[in-house]
């Protein structure tokens, strides 16, 4: 079967030939909370909530929480061997070990279990990363999904992102427990989620889609108990040098 329908690129073209912008599950709630929108590789994304300034001194001194539901998330499933054979091939010769995930060209390729991995890309990589794992996994008994759609995506950025998971999840964050390239697949707010410690205090989470708003509710709750806020992808550009989020972090 193939899934290339969830695919955010694979909507339909019009008649000058660009395709329309993908949102975010709960984009209605940032312009709700008063979120000015701007385009970033095919998404309308989250760039501020009015005050830049503040959002990256959240993020430098406190915590910040932003929507990156705009990254890719490609799944690939098979049998070890051919997991092991197909991330090789595509991540520089990497060699996965569960608890730990590898950056390659700037994609994330985060081992859920021997068996299963999940490709977390910028979203201008998105299309490339997905074909490419077709390519590899297509002579053999392997599947690709298309998940972008599936999973939504947070960054919890700044020196008390850690606290900021604490009231969440029993999952221990501490840097000697969960070192830089950390990831594992975790109950976060009493529901299934997935954490990538990209590097120092940026974190990525991801979740079921159907959970977006209820984790945004619960984490910008968490960070204005810690003196942080909701960000958009100015403050992380400003507070770590990258405006996706994936290329130097999460």
């Amino acid at each position: 079967m193939s899934f290339e329908f969830l695919a955010p690129d694979a909507a339909a073209t019009g008649p000058n030939g660009s395709r329309p912008l993908a949102h975010s599950q709960i984009e209605w709630a940032h312009l709700d909370a008063g979120a000015n929108m701007r385009e970033h590789h095919g998404w309308n994304v989250v760039a501020d909530y009015g005050d830049p300034a503040r959002e990256a001194d959240a993020c430098r001194s406190a915590v910040g929480v932003a929507d990156a539901s705009f990254l890719g998330k490609i799944e690939l499933e098979s049998d070890r061997d051919a997991v092991a054979r197909i991330v090789a091939e595509l991540a520089g010769g990497a060699v996965l070990e569960l608890g730990r995930a590898v950056r390659h060209e700037e994609t994330w390729w985060c081992p859920i279990t021997v068996e299963r991995v999940l490709a977390v890309t910028q979203p201008d990589r998105t299309a490339s990363v997905r074909e490419a794992l077709e390519e590899a996994a297509s002579p053999g008994f392997a599947s690709v999904t298309e998940l972008t759609a599936a999973h939504g995506s947070n960054l919890v950025a700044g020196p008390l992102a850690r606290e900021c998971f604490a009231r969440a999840t029993a999952l221990d964050m501490r840097p000697k427990a969960f070192p830089e390239s950390g990831f594992a697949p975790v109950s976060v707010a009493r529901t299934p989620g997935m954490i990538l410690r990209s590097e120092g205090d940026r974190f990525l989470h991801l979740f079921g889609a159907g959970y977006a708003q209820y984790n945004w509710t619960v984490f910008v709750d968490s960070a204005e108990h810690l003196r942080g806020r909701a960000v958009g992808i100015d403050a992380i550009a400003a507070s770590h040098g990258d405006a996706s989020g994936v290329a130097a972090g999460a």
